[in-house]
C-alpha cells in the first residue's frame, strides 16, 4: 500500500529475504502490516494509523468494482489489498527477493502465480492510490521495482489534486507516463476493450 507514514523498520539494519520477511510476519498482531522494500522490513499501517479518507476508500471500491465487471469470466483475476505480492526475476530466487509489496489494487493474468497465502511474481497490471501521508521517497522504490520485476502498468492515483499518472511499460526498464485527471476517460493499457471513467465513479 502506498500510505506508508508513519512507518517503523524492523530494528536491526540488514537486507532481508522473503523467506525471512514471512518468518517475522507470521505471528505478527492482526493489527499491523508490513511490507519488504528493498530488503528493509516496514510497518505500514496499525490501529495508531490513521485511516485512509473516505474519497481514497471510494476510489478503491469504485475501481475494484469496476475490473471485477469486466474480468468475470476472463482469465485475468483482480485483487485489492492486503495481499502479499513477491518481486523476482526468476523462479529459483523467489525465497531471495527483497521486495514484497501489498498494492493497493492490482490484476494478475497468470494463474500460476497465484498461491493460496500470496502471489509470486509480478502482477499485469497495479494501481496505488496515494494518501496525504505517504513517503514520495517509498512510491520512487516501489514504482522502479515494479517496472524491473515486470509489471506492464501501473497507475499513481492521487485523490488529493484529482490527477492520475499512468505508466507503461515500453522496452527493457523503461516507461512511458501519461498523465490525467478526475474528468478523463482512462483506457487500461493491457486490455484492448476497457477503460475506466472518472466521472462516472461514485467518489
Amino acid at each position: 500500500m502506498v500510505d506508508m507514514k508513519p512507518r517503523k523498520s524492523f530494528p536491526v539494519k540488514k537486507k532481508y529475504t522473503a523467506k525471512e520477511f514471512f518468518e517475522f510476519t507470521k505471528n505478527k498482531p492482526e493489527n499491523e502490516r508490513y511490507e519488504l522494500i528493498d530488503g528493509e522490513i516496514c510497518r505500514v499501517g496499525d490501529t495508531l494509523m490513521s485511516a485512509p479518507k473516505i474519497k481514497h476508500q471510494r476510489i478503491i471500491r469504485e475501481i475494484i468494482s469496476e475490473l471485477r465487471d469486466y474480468l468475470k469470466d476472463k482469465t485475468c483475476e483482480p485483487f485489492v489489498s492486503p495481499v502479499d505480492v513477491v518481486l523476482f526475476e526468476k523462479e529459483k530466487d523467489r525465497d531471495k527477493s527483497q521486495n514484497v509489496f501489498q498494492p493497493d489494487i492490482f490484476v494478475v493474468c497468470d494463474p500460476e502465480k497465484i498461491t493460496e497465502d500470496r502471489i509470486y511474481g509480478a502482477p499485469d497490471f497495479v494501481i496505488e492510490v496515494v494518501s496525504p501521508s505517504n513517503s514520495k521517497h517509498d512510491d520512487v522504490n516501489k514504482l522502479h521495482a515494479y517496472i524491473k520485476y515486470g509489471v506492464k502498468e501501473f497507475w499513481l492515483i492521487m485523490p488529493e489534486t484529482d490527477s492520475v499518472q499512468v505508466y507503461t511499460k515500453e522496452e527493457k526498464e523503461k516507461m512511458q507516463v501519461d498523465f490525467y485527471t478526475f474528468t478523463d476517460k482512462i483506457k487500461v493499457g493491457i486490455f484492448e476493450d476497457f477503460e475506466i471513467d472518472f466521472n462516472e465513479l461514485q467518489i
